[in-house]
């Protein structure tokens, strides 16, 4: 690998737009490095389901007409962008890692997001692998195997947009697409050192809809800078017909403001909820964060303790994922990851009144989840409650009944449809990337953006680039 390759996969999508304008970059030229780049890592880290190279070179030749005509840009023009094997593309097989897609004819249409991307400019390169029908929050699937983290192979990117997290970590383009029904942005974003937003449930439409997940499922941007996810954000927000819970878009340029000063802001922080597990690792990273929020000028506000919501979560995602598998005949279900069948049976086990308790309780959050975000301006807390674990697993250790456990923190934004977004906030004793969790009010997924970019300039010391990760993995 050149030193050249090197530089442009360092690059966020804000650097590659202003270079495009100056002339002194092409989209050819930075499609072919992530290209090669993405080539290079398959073999290692597994992130992707397909590379198509053909169609991104093709675009990034459009992209570069565009500029050297002098044509007014489009948002992403010529930036290279990969999408989860959940979000459908025109021409590729939506697979979802799962075996039952074989054999299945490629996609006609875009979903929402994907056409708007393409519309925008992007570089559609590559499809990022996922766990099957992204039902856990590691990912590895009978379909494409194991996905590895960017930072250590050995252990997992979390997931369910795993390979996402380590496309983006390793420098594969700067921004992907990714999905969460219940932490699959925010867990792979924690693991793999990267930024990932749940965007408000409805911000991004949905079509067609996630099979289990139902309304507790999102999609959002992830990207190795809090502004590359705003742009693409901005790209891919407001209403779509196919999509009757999404709404219009926020106003023009609401995502472009910038840093948010944190003189005078209430941040709420929630070290446990008064209820989750946390690796002491991770719980020193959240005191540091907060102490230099403190330092910045923010007011902390000690965030009540919650009831667990990890039955009830449990309750409606196994709920879900029955309904996703139980019209399969025999031969269909054989194909399934035995893990996702065995889960999904519980879920038929589970009696009507307590389906219907477990949507009450859901209720009770939002409403207390929105008594609490009403007395402050964002909730800081984790992202996850463990470090990332060994490649494979489903759980860190004998100890964890199952991923549902260690998850948790992501759950309750999930079930209230608030965004929250996790951040780069620093590095284990042993080099793993730990993430933090800022969430929102209702439809306030601007503010969360803001503060956001305000605490990535305070947790420099959290941060990694491509190139430096690169080197580690040659070594």
């Amino acid at each position: 690998m050149t030193d050249m390759t090197a530089d442009l996969c360092d690059l966020t999508a804000t650097d590659l737009l202003a270079l495009y304008a100056a002339g002194t970059l092409s989209p050819v030229e930075v499609t072919r490095a992530v290209l090669d780049r993405a080539a290079a890592m398959q073999g290692v880290l597994n992130p992707f389901v397909r590379i198509d190279a053909d169609a991104a070179l093709a675009a990034a030749a459009v992209s570069e007409r565009a500029w050297r005509a002098g044509l007014p840009p489009r948002p992403l023009e010529g930036v290279p962008v990969s999408i989860k094997d959940t979000a459908m593309t025109r021409g590729w097989v939506l697979g979802r890692g799962s075996r039952l897609s074989i054999g299945q004819q490629a996609a006609q249409e875009d979903a929402p997001s994907v056409a708007r991307l393409r519309a925008a400019g992007a570089v559609i390169y590559a499809c990022t692998t996922t766990c099957e029908g992204g039902w856990k929050a590691v990912t590895d699937s009978p379909l494409t195997g194991i996905t590895r983290n960017a930072h250590d192979p050995a252990v997992t990117p979390g997931g369910s947009s795993g390979g996402a997290g380590a496309a983006l970590a390793s420098g594969c383009g700067p921004l992907a697409l990714g999905s969460d029904g219940g932490g699959s942005v925010r867990v792979p974003a924690s693991f793999s050192g990267v930024f990932g937003l749940k965007a408000t449930f409805g911000r991004v439409p949905q079509w067609p809809i996630a099979p289990h997940y139902s309304d507790m499922a999102h999609y959002g941007p992830m990207a190795r800078s809090v502004a590359d996810a705003a742009l693409m954000l901005s790209v891919i927000e407001g209403y779509d017909p196919k999509d009757p819970y999404s709404f219009p878009p926020a106003p023009p340029g609401a995502f472009a403001a910038g840093p948010l000063p944190l003189s005078g802001l209430r941040i709420g922080v929630a070290e446990d909820f008064g209820c989750l597990p946390v690796d002491p690792e991770i719980r020193a990273t959240f005191r540091a964060a907060a102490a230099l929020a403190e330092q910045a000028g923010a007011t902390l506000v000690p965030v009540p303790d919650f009831e667990d919501w990890r039955p009830t979560y449990r309750t409606l995602w196994q709920a879900g994922a029955w309904q996703a598998l139980r019209r399969l005949p025999a031969e269909r279900l054989e194909l399934v990851d035995p893990e996702f069948r065995a889960e999904a049976f519980k879920g038929a086990e589970i009696p009507t009144g307590a389906l219907i308790d477990a949507q009450m309780r859901r209720i009770a959050y939002r409403q207390d989840a929105a008594r609490v975000h009403g007395a402050v301006d964002v909730v800081l807390s984790p992202s996850v409650s463990v470090l990332p674990f060994a490649a494979g697993r489903t759980v860190p250790d004998a100890s964890w009944p199952d991923w549902l456990e260690w998850g948790g923190f992501a759950f309750l934004y999930n079930m209230t449809g608030q965004p929250a977004a996790s951040i780069p906030a620093g590095f284990s004793a042993t080099g793993l990337p730990i993430g933090l969790q800022v969430a929102g009010r209702w439809q306030d997924d601007v503010t969360v953006m803001r503060v956001c970019q305000t605490l990535e300039g305070l947790l420099v010391a959290g941060r990694s680039t491509p190139s430096r990760v690169v080197e580690r993995l040659a070594a």
